[in-house]
């Protein structure tokens, strides 16, 4: 008669839960890059506002 099998042997579970802690610090600070949207967004508020500045500093004369 076969025992069956309670899954992975305890080191083998160790090595996997070290894995797992290693991948997540490794992860913890990461940030994705931004994307070509969030630069033109950036782009175009940057423009925005200088060209509100320079409104302003015309119509103070």
């Amino acid at each position: 008669m076969r025992v069956p099998s309670i899954g992975l042997p305890l080191d083998e579970r160790l090595i996997i839960r070290e894995g797992y802690r290693w991948a997540e610090r490794m992860l913890r600070d990461y940030q994705d890059p931004p994307s070509l949207a969030d630069n033109v967004a950036k782009a175009l508020t940057s423009a925005r506002q200088a060209l509100l500045e320079l409104y302003r500093t015309l119509i103070r004369g």
